[in-house]
């Protein structure tokens, strides 16, 4: 398959986000109840909620971005680089974690009094990782149709 402008934008873009997650997500892999790790990995605080609940749920995602999710990703957007139409099949499956664990964390946030009606949250800490996520699956799928 030929190898775009856009191509590289998405799948180099999709290298980011997920580097910075598995990053993030190894980190509360390690040290999972560490003070760095509730305050910039997870958020809020488990004192807000049931604390094993709260820790229960973050470390499910903890464990599956950087094993399952981001090896996905990183091998769909090699595999687009390369022009291999097996990578932009790899990628499409890698971008329906983008906003379907959205949704999640959308609803935990909100119910649990995380989310802030703020720039930050709902660009950076929420917003990027939906629309990163359809944007990808778009362009995918419509390059697997061609």
């Amino acid at each position: 398959m030929e190898v775009t402008l856009l191509t590289w934008i998405v799948a180099v873009t999709g290298l980011v986000l997920i580097g910075l997650l598995g990053a993030l997500q190894l980190v509360a892999v390690i040290k999972p109840r560490g003070e760095w790790t509730i305050t910039n990995v997870y958020g809020g605080s488990p004192e807000r909620t049931d604390p094993k609940a709260y820790f229960a749920f973050n470390q499910g995602s903890a464990w599956a971005d950087p094993f399952f999710w981001a090896p996905l990703q990183v091998a769909g957007s090699i595999g687009m680089l390369l022009g291999e139409r097996w990578g932009f099949l790899l990628a499409l499956a890698a971008s329906v974690p983008f906003w379907y664990t959205a949704i999640f964390f959308f609803i935990w946030d909100r119910d649990l009094g995380f989310r802030q009606n703020t720039f930050t949250y709902w660009v950076i800490i929420w917003g990027m990782w939906p629309a990163f996520g359809l944007l990808e699956g778009v362009y995918v799928f419509i390059r697997l149709l061609e």
